[in-house]
């Protein structure tokens, strides 16, 4: 019989978010839910058991409130649930998390363990690959479909230009992304008798006999601060629509007057010239990615650019490491950006990429290095990987940072966004190298610098003959002839407003008629009109162009958080109370489909 384990985590209502001054930490004492993800999770599981006829057992670590969680997923049809409670537990960042399941989860001996994609209260998604590092299994994260035969398992995870096909053997870690399944509607009466159905209680102490090892004391990173960031509310000014052809042209010479139709001439920092000579504990190194195209991505180059104004003040150099080994053709590229050293991993497991050889190559250096730093984007391979590599060697890491600084110590403070950015805490870290995940579009691209010329050093490291996963196939879903969403500086986002595929086109026409690329809301991604890859929100992208065009979107939150950064908002939307226009600068109360033709009209007149 297939065995089933599935970790949730109970989280604070995002609009009822408490903190305590002292611990740092979010207060779990309101109301409360299942992660959204979590969710997806349990969906699946259930259709395991009713499929392969697998046993599920739900487990989650937290305070005696989320036993409410557990009583829930049994409603749901989940056969056994389990408690991780105590106090010993308070305070665990992500590793001490993974370290306390994973020790419960390797005396089950389940064949697959599920976790959603990751929580919203902290948008994380690291204890899933963490667990899978500490009990020695394979890994799938974002998955979107799942296919078992025997031991073998066949899944799509999504990825940052659409999907791959990866083949794993059990037992193997999968992280759940929405669209693997629908959450399950509790039958009337299934909670009650829930309630009376047993939950085993499981302490620290029957985990481990070491007083450090969960909690605040078996947490690498810790919380400097807290700082509450409210959203403050844009004053909207209102554009009469009763004739579509007069306000397109006073949207146009309000966004002429305003700057909104210039390109940016902003002044960039210039990579100096000169190559830092390499310094034990005092190196940062950048993990590289390149697209399906073979081109370094913007992500890249964003942390090439911050790792070298750090290194200005640490005394060291920056080191680009990529692999697999077609990234040494890019040498001169991430020189120009900073990078005084190329390190190109060169091993066949490295070709197809599995995350777990990715984790013990480059362990396998950073052992033998010891870099001060460590930075990685937080793209959908960064966060499959890198969690990895952090439980390997034990290190502290944090997930999704919108900025980085050096403190007077000389240590790295990653800036973390929590509950959808209206909280962003300052992290540390006990261990070396320090570890960062960092969100592409926040950090600021440097002016190249041509000049500069490194050497490349090829490594061949020693892995596993037999890898735990391998990318089958990759699929792209993304548009090229639509302007790339990362680093635009005109972005056309549509939301359910604009009524189904047709609105989309409609939308999507507009933007390449702007030369502007394309986004959209969760509700748009998730019923599949436009790929999620051009999700811009909570549990999507965030942006920062000087224009955003939003339309038929209403503008909640888990939407709102995603263009924080855009310089001047125009929201096009029928409904003059939709929340939209508290972020607009200039918002226009219409249908859509009659309005977006002639202001197409009119801004392209303005191009010409």
């Amino acid at each position: 019989m297939l065995k089933v384990a599935v970790c949730i985590k109970q989280i604070p209502l995002i609009e009822d978010a408490n903190f305590d001054a002292e611990t740092k930490t979010i207060k779990r004492d309101g109301p409360a839910v299942i992660s959204a993800f979590d969710l997806r999770a349990i969906s699946l599981a259930v259709e395991l058991k009713n499929k392969h006829g697998a046993e599920c057992t739900v487990v989650t670590m937290g305070p005696p409130q989320a036993r409410q969680a557990l009583v829930d997923a049994l409603a749901m049809g989940m056969d056994h649930a389990v408690h991780l409670e105590d106090r010993a537990f308070a305070g665990s960042d992500t590793l001490a998390t993974a370290r306390a399941l994973a020790t419960w989860l390797a005396r089950g001996s389940f064949d697959l363990i599920l976790l959603g994609k990751y929580s919203l209260d902290a948008e994380t998604g690291q204890v899933g690959p963490e667990i899978a590092e500490l009990i020695a299994a394979a890994q799938i994260t974002g998955v979107r479909k799942l296919e078992i035969d025997g031991r073998i398992i066949r899944a799509e995870r999504e990825s940052d230009e659409g999907y791959e096909e990866i083949k794993a053997l059990l037992p193997a870690v999968l992280t759940c992304a929405e669209r693997v399944a629908q959450p399950i509607k509790m039958k009337p009466g299934a909670q009650e008798a829930a309630k009376s159905k047993p939950i085993q209680v499981v302490r620290a102490g029957e985990l481990s006999s070491a007083a450090d090892a969960f909690g605040f004391a078996g947490s690498p990173t810790w919380v400097q601060d807290v700082l509450v960031q409210p959203t403050p509310k844009t004053e909207c000014k209102f554009i009469d629509a009763a004739d579509p052809e007069r306000a397109a042209a006073a949207l146009v010479e309000n966004l002429d007057r305003a700057g909104a139709l210039t390109p940016r001439t902003r002044e960039r920092r210039q990579v100096a010239p000169g190559i830092r000579k390499g310094t034990r504990n005092r190196d940062i190194w950048v993990a590289c990615e390149m697209d399906l195209h073979e081109h370094v991505t913007r992500g890249s180059l964003e942390l090439l650019s911050s790792a070298d104004q750090l290194a200005a003040s640490l005394g060291g150099a920056v080191v680009a490491i990529g692999f697999p080994k077609s990234f040494a053709q890019h040498a001169g590229l991430v020189a120009s950006y900073g990078a005084d050293h190329v390190m190109v991993l060169d091993h066949r497991e490295l070709e197809s990429y599995s995350p777990a050889s990715a984790a013990a190559a480059v362990a396998e250096l950073v052992r033998e290095r010891m870099p001060w730093g460590l930075l990685l984007p937080a793209s959908e391979r960064g966060r499959d990987w890198g969690p990895r590599l952090a439980a390997r060697l034990g290190l502290g890491l944090t997930g999704d940072a919108i900025g980085l600084e050096v403190d007077e110590q000389d240590r790295m403070v990653a800036l973390k966004p929590a509950f959808g950015g209206n909280i962003v805490a300052p992290i540390l870290s006990k261990t070396y190298p320090q570890m960062a995940t960092v969100r592409q579009g926040m950090l600021e691209l440097a002016e190249p610098c041509a000049e500069r010329a490194v050497a490349v050093e090829t490594m061949v490291p020693q892995l596993s003959p037999a890898p735990l996963s391998e990318v089958v196939a990759q699929h792209s879903l993304l548009d090229e002839s639509i302007e790339p969403l990362e680093g635009a500086e005109v972005v056309v986002g549509v939301g359910t407003g604009v009524g189904g595929p047709e609105g989309v086109a409609q939308a999507t026409d507009f933007a390449r008629a702007i030369r502007a690329s394309l986004c959209a809301t969760r509700r748009v991604t998730d019923a599949g009109w436009v790929p999620r890859q051009l999700q811009v929100g909570l549990t999507g992208k965030a942006i920062d162009p000087r224009l955003y065009l939003a339309i038929g979107i209403r503008g909640v939150p888990n939407h709102t958080v995603g263009i924080k950064r855009a310089e001047t908002v125009v929201a096009i939307n029928n409904d003059p109370e939709a929340a939209i226009f508290e972020r607009a600068n200039f918002g226009i109360v219409a249908d859509w489909a009659v309005i977006l033709p002639a202001i197409k009209k009119a801004f392209r007149d303005r191009l010409a």
